[in-house]
């Protein structure tokens, strides 16, 4: 499989990375699974929103958003997202793709807000 590391340091003092690993289509182009690892600091609570953008062969556009609550660990740990396309849009195509992920957590004393915006291809399964 096609994959893209996307490692991003953190915008704040606490430590936290992503890195992306693929994106699969899934249910005939209806949703996508983006897997991706996250290391964060223990004790932090972190949103993770994943959006998937895409102009098919056609010219339309397949797009699709999905928001996660993780708990963080202090260790690396695989996630795997999956972003649904839009109701009103056209379903995904094996092909590439504007990735977009954005971790934001806090703890009492610190935040971290970590961005990653990159192409990827998208796999047929």
């Amino acid at each position: 499989m096609f994959s893209l590391f996307g490692a991003v340091p953190a915008l704040a003092a606490a430590d936290a990375e992503i890195d992306v690993l693929w994106a699969v289509r899934v249910a005939r182009g209806a949703a996508v699974d983006v897997s991706y690892g996250l290391s964060c600091p223990a004790g932090y609570n972190a949103t993770v929103t994943v959006t998937l953008n895409q102009v098919r062969n056609d010219g339309l556009r397949a797009s699709g958003t999905v928001t996660e609550d993780v708990t963080c660990t202090g260790a690396p740990f695989l996630e795997m997202a999956r972003v649904t396309a839009k109701i009103t849009g056209a379903p995904f195509q094996p092909r590439k793709a504007t990735l977009a992920i954005l971790a934001t957590g806090c703890d009492d004393q610190d935040c971290f807000a970590v961005p990653v915006n990159q192409e990827i291809q998208v796999q047929n399964l």
